[in-house]
């Protein structure tokens, strides 16, 4: 706890005090220190070398010293002096290592800043520790670029160390006219920029080189805070290589609210716990507008009062007290809890298991002391506390809650938009729309990823899958935990109901990492037969398909600057069903030239089922169920109409009788129809004639959309054949279709405005073929 006697600067025209400016600069910088020895706690000991050579690496250039570039790479930090542990650390990489304590022409390193977590207690040695690097204004773009190489280069040395680090390269009188590079891991430049220098101010940890003049701007002249920074230079009571200046928080436009909060929702789609108190903070401040009332400010007021403690003034501990301030009017209770439970969870997962127990006890004692103070709810530490022991169940209800909350802020920046007559147009903003509409946006479709499968600690090993039979015509399946008795399932809640298929299911456990090779499956279908193997077949195949599409990872916005669209399909043949076929002399034989769809004298169909999973440009995954013949020439219609260009597609079939046979002819079926139809850029208009089961189907372009159409017989084929054609349309034949004519043969003469005749005679008649110059 500092306690000290409070700071009073005057406004311009009354007194302000040199000796009351170092004072405040130097209670600013106490607490800075105060924040890097808590940071040095967690760290383990290699890792403090970083922080402790850091200025060093951009004051002088070393060969031997990480980073180094060249010579001639601008260093020079004004007002940094390395102490004496750092020069030891530096021999530690050159023996003859010797710093020559002198003056130098130009400082073009202005500063090095902390910024974030790093000074939080929510901080622990996994975090990112992201760094301003602040260089003087117009510096030579080769300069630029090779200050950057060096940033990298420490960037991967830290890395190393097991440190994630992310320097920022700026320059304060570009960030003050508002350029628009991302300063943060954590934020968009594009859409942040005061709500960035607002985080700045309240979290930011002052390495070396000059001091924030934001510091010295006194909290009653925060709205004056450009004049109050003239009045200050013109009076000479600050000099510029002194301080730094990254601009005021005086005028924020509502659209930065707006697309911050969008920001923070896209964040929290991948990391809830995370970011929903980052989120909470958006909608509070904008409740606020147009006069927020800044955290950043909290900390000033404490530090110029003199009377102020770590945790007081801690950049987490400030948010979340601002947003249970803003929730607690609200008469949803689960807003609040849900919030105490985000930063439960943050600060009490910010320790590693192997930190000290007087690290763990001090935690303890912190929440402890917070849980009191605002009287939480004793179920909101039980559930906490429990979080180990989190399942899917458990899991999926709390997504549940994300979601509803994620919806509540939705519509409030909705609200707010609209009432501040604000567009969302710009480009950055309407791409978090459609990325939050892409995943909140129910569709009967769509396989749902749940927001907290990180979360899930205790994996199930053992499920049962068991199909209903309802007053629909199609069947749904659920998932329960363990083995469930057939005859009453009702007894155990499932974890997961109302799933139109079982693949369906089967890609909702695989998307969100429920999954594993040792998972023990129970299956109860009504009309179906699974085998068990197929099943972990399936399984795997479903893992490797969606794992090379990247599914699970956050979809970069970039994705949603073009329409929606797959990317790539998955089809799953017969699962479950095994189809009846007649055997000569018990023998099946199927090979690359048989018709799977008409085969043998009965004209009998080996697909019966085609299961689809497919992928999105916008990491969306569906799943369509198709039954029968013509199920799946619609599968294969939708598919094609649907794309401009060929896509990747996958089959499989695990059927036990020749169930590689049959997906290899569905997959040649699919090439043939994808090369005459989206590959072939041409004028003509070719049909492609398929036998399935008894009759024929002719595939053809109409309207620039592919159809297929039915005909029953080969004399109605022969008519059909022969009906006039618009353009030159040759015809062409799947495998073994009417290959017992010379149907087939003919038509591969076929030549654009060519007439042709042909016959074929025999000892009675003589058979007469013409085909025109339309095919």
């Amino acid at each position: 706890m500092t306690t000290s006697a409070p700071i009073l600067l005057g406004s311009p025209g009354e007194d302000i005090s040199k000796k009351d400016l170092h004072k405040v600069m130097q209670r600013f910088i106490n607490l800075n220190q105060v924040r890097l020895q808590r940071i040095q706690e967690f760290l383990l000991p290699r890792q403090r070398t970083f922080l402790n050579l850091l200025p060093l690496l951009f004051h002088q250039n070393h060969p031997l010293l990480p980073g180094f570039i060249s010579s001639d790479t601008i260093a020079g930090i004004p007002n940094y002096t390395p102490s004496n542990s750092t020069i030891l650390l530096a021999k530690s990489f050159s023996k003859h290592f010797t710093y020559k304590r002198r003056a130098l022409r130009e400082y073009p390193i202005q500063g090095i800043y902390l910024m974030g977590s790093v000074s939080s207690i929510a901080f622990t040695k996994n975090s990112d520790i992201d760094i301003w690097l602040c260089h003087d204004h117009g510096l030579l773009k080769e300069e630029i670029n090779e200050l950057q190489a060096k940033a990298t280069a420490i960037e991967k040395w830290a890395e190393s160390l097991d440190l994630e680090v992310h320097f920022f390269l700026v320059d304060s009188e570009e960030f003050i006219q508002g350029a628009s590079s991302p300063l943060s891991s954590e934020s968009s430049g594009q859409t942040q920029h005061y709500l960035l220098l607002e985080e700045f101010y309240r979290t930011a940890l002052f390495i070396a080189g000059r001091t924030p003049l934001w510091w010295l701007v006194p909290p009653h002249e925060e709205q004056n805070y450009n004049y109050y920074v003239k009045h200050l230079k013109e009076k000479r009571f600050i000099s510029d290589h002194e301080v730094i200046d990254f601009g005021s928080l005086e005028k924020i436009p509502a659209e930065e609210f707006i697309s911050a909060t969008l920001w923070h929702l896209y964040k929290s789609l991948s990391s809830p716990y995370k970011s929903l108190l980052k989120l909470l903070l958006m909608e509070s401040y904008a409740s606020e507008y147009p006069k927020p009332q800044w955290l950043c400010l909290e900390v000033k007021k404490a530090v110029y009062q003199g009377n102020f403690n770590l945790n007081d003034t801690d950049p987490y501990v400030l948010v979340y007290h601002k947003v249970e301030k803003y929730l607690s009017s609200d008469p949803d209770s689960e807003r609040i809890n849900f919030i105490r439970q985000c930063f439960y969870l943050k600060i009490s997962g910010a320790l590693e298991k192997q930190s000290s127990i007087q690290k763990h006890a001090d935690r303890d004692a912190f929440i402890a002391e917070i849980v009191r103070r605002d009287q939480w709810p004793e179920a909101i530490i039980s559930n906490c506390t429990k979080n180990q022991a989190w399942n899917i169940k458990k899991a999926s209800s709390e997504n549940d809650i994300i979601i509803r909350q994620l919806k509540l802020c939705y519509r409030m920046i909705s609200r707010f938009s609209n009432s501040n007559a604000y567009s969302l147009q710009q480009q950055d903003i309407q791409l978090i729309g459609r990325k939050l509409k892409s995943f909140l946006q129910k569709s009967p479709e769509k396989v749902d990823i749940i927001t907290t499968r990180s979360s899930i600690r205790n994996k199930e090993n053992e499920l049962s899958l068991i199909e209903s039979q309802t007053t629909s015509t199609r069947p749904t399946w659920s998932l329960f935990p363990g083995e469930v008795a057939e005859q009453n399932p009702k007894e155990i809640a499932p974890f997961k109901q109302d799933a139109k298929s079982l693949v369906e299911l089967l890609t909702w456990l695989v998307i969100n990492g429920l999954y594993q090779q040792k998972l023990l499956l129970h299956i109860q279908a009504k009309l179906q037969s699974f085998n068990k193997v197929d099943i972990h077949n399936t399984l795997e195949t479903l893992r490797q398909f969606l794992l090379e599409h990247k599914l699970g990872n956050q979809t970069a916005l970039s994705a949603f600057k073009q329409p929606n669209r797959v990317i790539a399909n998955l089809l799953l043949l017969n699962l479950g069903d095994i189809p009846t076929v007649s055997r000569k002399n018990g023998m099946l034989v199927i090979s690359e030239q048989s018709d799977i769809l008409s085969y043998g004298p009965d004209r009998e169909n080996f697909v019966h089922t085609i299961d689809q999973v497919s992928v999105s440009s916008w990491g969306e995954v569906t799943t369509h169920r198709f039954l029968g013949l013509e199920g799946l020439f619609d599968c294969f219609i939708a598919t094609l109409n649907q794309q401009a260009l060929s896509i990747p597609i996958k089959i499989e079939s695990y059927t036990p009788i020749r169930g590689k046979s049959i997906a290899l002819g569905v997959t040649q079926l699919f090439q043939k129809l994808n090369q005459l139809f989206v590959n072939e850029k041409s004028t003509d208009s070719p049909r492609l004639i398929v036998a399935g089961e008894s009759a024929f189907y002719i595939f053809q372009q109409k309207d620039d959309y592919l159809h297929y159409w039915k005909i029953n017989n080969l004399e109605a084929l022969l008519l059909e054949l022969a009906k006039p054609q618009a353009t030159f349309s040759p015809a062409h034949f799947n495998n073994s279709t009417v290959s017992s004519t010379p149907i087939p043969l003919l038509f591969s003469f076929a030549k654009e405005n060519t007439i042709q005749v042909f016959y074929y005679a025999n000892a009675r008649y003589i058979n007469l073929y013409i085909i025109d110059e339309k095919g």
